[in-house]
């Protein structure tokens, strides 16, 4: 993962009995993941850019959602994950969090986020 440019995460929580509709499972994801992985590779952009399913994001109102950093921003693979997470988030915020995703979405993400390096700011729910 570090030998990428940049990871992206897609929250693939399944909806649960007492919230059906409440979680980015309910909401597409595994559509949005699979468009994530076409357009990867449509574009040739596997060696840069690595797409991963997930657990929740904690942005469950705005599913189907999606993380996006650059891991090799700080590689500190020597401490826990939670406490790494934590320090990447504080002191390297480059990570942006879409939500509310759509097929289209995602070729605005490819275009504009990893081929010109330019978030799609009307996307991002949290950064």
């Amino acid at each position: 993962m570090n030998s990428n440019r940049y990871c992206v995460f897609v929250c693939n929580k399944q909806p649960s009995d007492d919230n059906p509709a409440g979680c980015c499972g309910g909401a597409g994801a595994t559509e949005i993941y699979q468009t994530f992985q076409a357009q990867i590779a449509a574009h040739n952009l596997a060696d840069r850019v690595e797409v991963r399913q997930s657990g929740c994001l904690n942005h469950c109102a705005a599913g189907a959602v999606a993380l996006v950093y650059q891991p090799d921003w700080g590689d500190f693979s020597w401490l826990p994950t939670k406490l790494r997470l934590k320090i990447r988030r504080r002191f390297f915020p480059n990570r942006y969090i879409y939500g509310h995703l759509t097929r289209a979405d995602i070729l605005a993400i490819v275009d504009r986020h990893f081929v010109k390096g330019k978030p799609v700011k009307q996307l991002i729910v949290d950064s």
